[in-house]
């Protein structure tokens, strides 16, 4: 009998889902004073959302040792989130303030902010389960004068992308082209880091390699192999 009870117990959970819609995931600033950008929360669920943020510095970003690191030292806090918590209402809005303390940087720093929602009061007259879903934004601080730099390399055989500027850049649709009319379609794409690479698995020779790159404008760049 408590066997059964369990399980009727079971299906007669409801999950209640802490919801909410941010309406930026990736954040631009530069290495200026107080630069800062906005990031607006709904919370378009029928409970009310608390919020509290978390800050993370993504050290080698791209690299195999990439690392994550939790800011918590306020001698290391060189991005701002303000406010760090907050309780929004059903159907009400809030700004959340990212404001850098970065100057004079030679290459962009990487940061992660989390916005995750914790366990508030369930109104219900069934048992619930609730389920809370954390948003992550990157944030990218960059030099005033920051660039990519795109390349292609052979290394023992094997060709690569490399970005040799001091800051990220978004890659997709990358073709191989041994002419404008004769193209064919690579299987490589991704957030291209400073410093880092991606792999070309396929087999290329001759002709230039022609890709479209997105950093904080959209271009065409075309690589002779």
């Amino acid at each position: 009998m408590q066997k059964i009870t369990a399980l009727l117990l079971c299906l007669l959970a409801q999950p209640v889902l802490a919801a909410m819609s941010l309406d930026k995931i990736i954040v631009h600033l530069n290495d200026q004073p107080n630069s800062r950008e906005d990031v607006l929360v709904t919370n378009p669920d029928q409970e009310t959302l608390y919020l509290q943020t978390e800050i993370y510095r993504v050290d080698n970003p791209g690299m195999p040792n990439e690392n994550r690191v939790r800011v918590v030292d306020p001698k290391e806090f060189k991005l701002l989130v303000s406010p760090a918590r907050a309780v929004i209402g059903s159907g009400e809005k809030k700004r959340f303030r990212l404001m850098s303390l970065e100057q004079n940087l030679e290459r962009e720093k990487v940061y992660r902010v989390t916005f995750k929602p914790v366990v508030g009061d369930v109104k219900t007259d069934r048992s619930a389960l609730k389920v809370l879903v954390a948003y992550q934004i990157l944030v990218f601080v960059q030099p005033e004068d920051g660039m990519y730099h795109i390349a292609v390399e052979n290394h023992g055989g094997e060709w690569q992308l490399v970005n040799n500027g001091n800051v990220n850049v978004e890659v997709g649709d990358v073709q191989h082209c041994l002419s404008d009319d004769s193209c064919k379609p690579l299987a490589v794409k991704g957030r291209l880091y400073a410093g880092a690479s991606l792999p070309i698995d396929e087999k290329v020779s001759g002709g230039y390699l022609r890709l479209q790159v997105r950093g904080r404008i959209s271009e065409e760049v075309r690589l002779p192999l």
